[in-house]
């Protein structure tokens, strides 16, 4: 990805703080089929929230590298379809260097270990 972003518009304090991020425990990560781009299908462990899925554009990073792991996500933006999954949850990211044009391939944002599920990130 090459050039400069622009700085989105400024907001309030108060309607970040309407975004509810958490720390999820990454329980699986198996790739997602029949998605218009490369994806997995993670199940979120957010401990006294409960369990959330989430379909990422997560493809280039190994499953291996991400069961067990604790990830950052939005938890209150709503349902979505995507192909036949239904993501519950955003996980957190920045581009991964190798995405290909036309994806959003990323590289989730991890938690500390010493983090808990289901904390609230701030």
């Amino acid at each position: 990805m090459s050039g400069t972003i622009p700085l989105k518009a400024q907001i309030t304090f108060g309607k970040f703080q309407n975004v509810d991020m958490r720390v999820a425990l990454v329980r699986a990560a198996p790739m997602a089929t029949g998605t218009r781009a490369p994806s997995r299908y993670v199940t979120l462990d957010l401990g006294p929230l409960g369990e959330r899925h989430s379909v990422a554009q997560l493809a280039l990073v190994d499953e291996r590298d991400l069961v067990g792991r604790h990830v950052i996500a939005c938890v209150n933006l709503g349902s979505r379809q995507i192909g036949s999954y239904v993501s519950e949850a955003l996980i957190l990211g920045v581009p991964h260097p190798d995405s290909p044009d036309g994806q959003a391939q990323a590289l989730p944002l991890y938690a500390s270990d010493l983090a808990t599920p289901g904390d609230c990130v701030f």
